[in-house]
């Protein structure tokens, strides 16, 4: 198979980004946004200046993508199964890759959430879930169950991060698949 110009383009994007992302997350780590630097972050990444300001205006914007396109795209691939057909929403299987990735980024997670960024979070979780569940009218009533689940397993997900995940994936999958089946939709089996 031969790899498009494009392609390595792209790739090349996503690990400079990446790269930005990890080292950013490294270094709030022992400081405050606003007390680090565009220098340090591109030192510790290992990329220039300029590649920081192709990629990003602002530190916001790389919390966004760590959100957005790292922890997510994390659950995106494990929902991928082997006939490349995504499962489908609310089921046992996406409350594994949700658990097991929010479990993987555990530390990072509650860091943003101790500096005020966990709104960010909720509104990406809201987004996907606007995705996953498919075609709704705006004007729908049934659309505010989409925010009542992100809202809950968002929460939910929280204090299990905060109480060190003490009940295993399977019994949390459980859980939230018990209250979503009880509670806002009948999720499939």
């Amino acid at each position: 198979m031969k790899v498009s110009v494009m392609d390595k383009r792209l790739e090349e994007n996503l690990r400079v980004k990446t790269a930005i992302t990890e080292a950013f997350l490294h270094l709030l780590e022992s400081s405050t946004a606003e007390n680090i630097s565009v220098s340090e972050i591109t030192k510790l990444a290992r990329v220039s200046r300029m590649a920081y300001y192709r990629n990003f205006t602002s530190k916001l914007e790389i919390i966004r993508f760590y959100y957005d396109e790292i922890i997510f795209h994390e659950m995106e691939t494990m929902l991928i199964n082997s006939d490349e057909e995504e499962i489908d929403f609310w089921t046992k299987e996406y409350g594994v890759a949700f658990f097991t990735v929010m479990k993987r980024h555990q530390k990072h997670i509650l860091m943003l959430e101790e500096l005020g960024y966990s709104g960010m979070l909720l509104q990406a979780f809201n987004e996907r879930n606007i995705d996953l569940a498919g075609d709704m009218p705006a004007t729908s009533i049934r659309r505010y169950t989409i925010y009542y689940a992100a809202g809950a397993s968002f929460n939910g997900m929280l204090e299990w991060l905060r109480s060190g995940c003490r009940e295993s994936i399977e019994d949390m999958v459980n859980s939230i698949y018990e209250f979503m089946n009880s509670c806002f939709i009948s999720p499939a089996s």
